[in-house]
């Protein structure tokens, strides 16, 4: 399903929408469930990742470094950034120079999913 809208940039509302569904290539999805979030913003444009592309995510709670997940912040506040786990904080970084990475305790960050495809239209 797709679920709403992601940003890529100022982080938004966590959003739910499974009324509507898109197709994606069975070669995208490996185990597990899969969701699919549009990006809203400019902050991962340096990973490929532009406005309004369809990101394909795989539902997980765990990710390794440098991955490029969905992070609920605040359990109201979803982004899509790279991970970094520094110590005892996480760090959301994104892929533009012009925003700032965000530095949390790891009770304020629950991964939602990793990035596994992009889907755009031309």
């Amino acid at each position: 399903p797709m679920l709403g809208k992601i940003a890529a940039g100022t982080p938004i509302e966590a959003l739910q929408d499974q009324n509507q569904y898109i197709e994606i290539p069975g070669s995208m999805l490996g185990q597990g469930e899969h969701f699919a979030l549009q990006v809203e913003g400019d902050s991962m444009i340096e990973a490929g990742i532009l406005d309004g592309d369809m990101a394909v995510i795989q539902r997980c709670d765990l990710a390794e470094n440098g991955t490029i997940v969905v992070a609920l912040i605040d359990e109201h506040e979803a982004t899509l950034k790279r991970l970094r786990k520094k110590g005892n904080t996480i760090a959301l970084e994104p892929a533009n120079k012009d925003f700032e990475t965000r530095i949390f305790g790891p009770d304020r960050v629950r991964v939602q999913g990793r990035i596994v495809g992009l889907i755009r239209q031309y």
